[in-house]
C-alpha cells in the first residue's frame, strides 16, 4: 500500500459484532515507467444489519503493468461520513459533565514529541497479518527474504504503529478521521518505531467543550528524536511521496533521511479542558 486516502468511521463497532468487508476497484493506471500499475480499491467494512461501519480508499502498487482501462466506475452512494460524528456532537451537553482530563491545551503551530517507543516482532507482524488475511510473501518468507533487512511489518500495524503512539499526548479522543497516510519507507520487525506530531488546526466552534484537531504525525524508526531540529517543510508539503520525504530530510535534516516510515493528516474530535490548570 503507497496510499491510504478518506479513512471514515461511520458507526462504531462493538463487541459480539459480525462485520464483512467489501473492495470495489474504482481505477486502474499504470506507473510513468510502464513497469508497474496502481490500482484504487474503495473498501467497506459492513456489521451485520448491513450498516456501514468504515470505508477507505486504498491505493496499491504492483509489480506488473496492466492493460489500459477507459472504464469509468460511478460512486456507491453511501451514508454520510459524518453520521457517527454528528451523533456524538449531539451528545455533547452529556458530555460537558464529564471533566476532562487533559492538562495542556492544544494550539495551531505546536509540534509534540511523542515520548513512547514500540517496535514489532517477526512472529507478532505474523500472526496478525494472518488474522487480516494478508498473504504477500514478503511478510513471511525468511527463507527467501531476510528478515531483519527484506521482510516488511503490513501497512496497516505500520498505521497502527505510528498513531498508538500519539494516543497518550491527545486525550478524550472520541472521534478520528484520517485524511491520507502516505507510506514513505518500509518497516521491519523489531525496528523501533517513534513519532511525533505537529498540530495544524484547532477548531473549538464545536457544541460543549469539545474541539476538532487537524495534525499530521509522522513515525520514524530507528531514530531518537530528542535534540533533532525537524524542518518546517517535513510538517507542512503536500507532497509526502517518498522522493519529496527524502530530498526534504536530505537537505534539511539528514538524520532522518531513510527513516520516515508514515505520514499520517487526521482529524481528531476530543473534549476540550478550556479551564487553565495550577500544579502544585
Amino acid at each position: 500500500c503507497i496510499l491510504l486516502a478518506s479513512n471514515f468511521s461511520h458507526w462504531p463497532v462493538f463487541a459480539g459484532d459480525t462485520v464483512k468487508k467489501t473492495f470495489k476497484v474504482e481505477k486502474v493506471r499504470n506507473t510513468s515507467d510502464g513497469n508497474h500499475s496502481i490500482i484504487i480499491f474503495r473498501c467497506c467494512l459492513i456489521n451485520q444489519r448491513g450498516r456501514l461501519c468504515m470505508s477507505a480508499e486504498k491505493r496499491l502498487l504492483f509489480e506488473f503493468p496492466v492493460p489500459q482501462s477507459n472504464v469509468a466506475v460511478p460512486a456507491d452512494e453511501i451514508e454520510s461520513p459524518q453520521l457517527f460524528r454528528d451523533h456524538l456532537l449531539s451528545k455533547s451537553n452529556v458530555m460537558s459533565g464529564i471533566e476532562s482530563h487533559s492538562l495542556t491545551p492544544l494550539q495551531a503551530g505546536s509540534l509534540i514529541l511523542h515520548t513512547l517507543t514500540r517496535s514489532i516482532t517477526f512472529a507478532q507482524s505474523q500472526q496478525l497479518a494472518s488474522l487480516a488475511r494478508l498473504t504477500h510473501e514478503r511478510h513471511f518468507n525468511v527463507k527467501k527474504y531476510d528478515e531483519k533487512t527484506e521482510i516488511y511489518v503490513p501497512a496497516g500495524l505500520v498505521l497502527g504503529l505510528t498513531l498508538s503512539l500519539s494516543n497518550r499526548d491527545f486525550h478524550e479522543s472520541l472521534h478520528e478521521e484520517i485524511v491520507n497516510v502516505s507510506y514513505v519507507h518500509h518497516l521491519h520487525p523489531s525496528d523501533v518505531v517513534s513519532s511525533f506530531s505537529y498540530i495544524i488546526d484547532v477548531d473549538e466552534n464545536l457544541p460543549g467543550e469539545l474541539e476538532s484537531i487537524s495534525v499530521r504525525t509522522i513515525g520514524v524508526k530507528n531514530k531518537d528524536l530528542e535534540g533533532v531540529d525537524i524542518p518546517m517543510e517535513l510538517l507542512t508539503t503536500d507532497k509526502t511521496n517518498t522522493k519529496n520525504v527524502d530530498r526534504i530530510c536530505k537537505s534539511q535534516c539528514p538524520s532522518l533521511k531513510g527513516n520516515v516510515i508514515a505520514v499520517v493528516h487526521r482529524k481528531i474530535i476530543r473534549q476540550s479542558n478550556r479551564r487553565e490548570v495550577f500544579l502544585l
